[in-house]
């Protein structure tokens, strides 16, 4: 048993917008493959026809075809690609996690990732946390902190073996 035909009809004025949108340089292959899905769908064409002609597979275009249902003609163009789950790292986190460790160290205290995740989420940074995005957040954190003055010795110290190499 399959799906009811279902018609799209766009005024004129997103018709030609549309027509113009396609016609673009600028659009990826995603962007492009939205809207040749809404021209597909406007000539009547079917899922099968419109997947077959772009070479996405018919679930594909159901959901193009549903995200411009629930978000709209604008908003379903412009829609920017997401992958994966949103990042937690926000600027005011890092802040907070700067802040934190701070204080730890300047009470001599060590903290630890599970007990820094708790309080982020105690304070209403977020929902939950993972203890590897603190991890992660931390090296962020740390990595902008170390200024030349405090970049290892290591780094500033040539070996003399490898003077002597040079002067060779």
């Amino acid at each position: 048993m399959g799906r009811h035909r279902q018609s799209l009809s766009l005024s004129r004025k997103q018709q030609a917008y549309l027509a113009d949108f396609i016609n673009s340089d600028i659009l990826s292959k995603q962007q492009r493959n939205r809207a040749q899905v809404l021209q597909h769908w406007m000539a009547d064409l079917s899922v099968q026809e419109s997947g077959e002609l772009l070479g996405l597979s018919i679930d594909r275009v159901y959901s193009m075809r549903r995200a411009f249902s629930q978000q709209g003609f604008k908003d379903y163009l412009h829609a920017v690609p997401r992958c994966g789950a949103p990042n937690k790292l926000t600027p005011k986190l890092e802040t907070l996690l700067r802040r934190l460790t701070q204080q730890a160290e300047a009470k001599g205290k060590r903290l630890t990732l599970s007990l820094i995740a708790k309080r982020v989420v105690e304070l209403g940074y977020a929902d939950r946390i993972c203890t590897v995005t603190v991890q992660r957040a931390l090296k962020q954190v740390k990595g902008t902190k170390l200024t030349a003055a405090e970049q290892p010795a290591y780094a500033l110290v040539q070996s003399p073996r490898i003077n002597e190499e040079q002067a060779a």
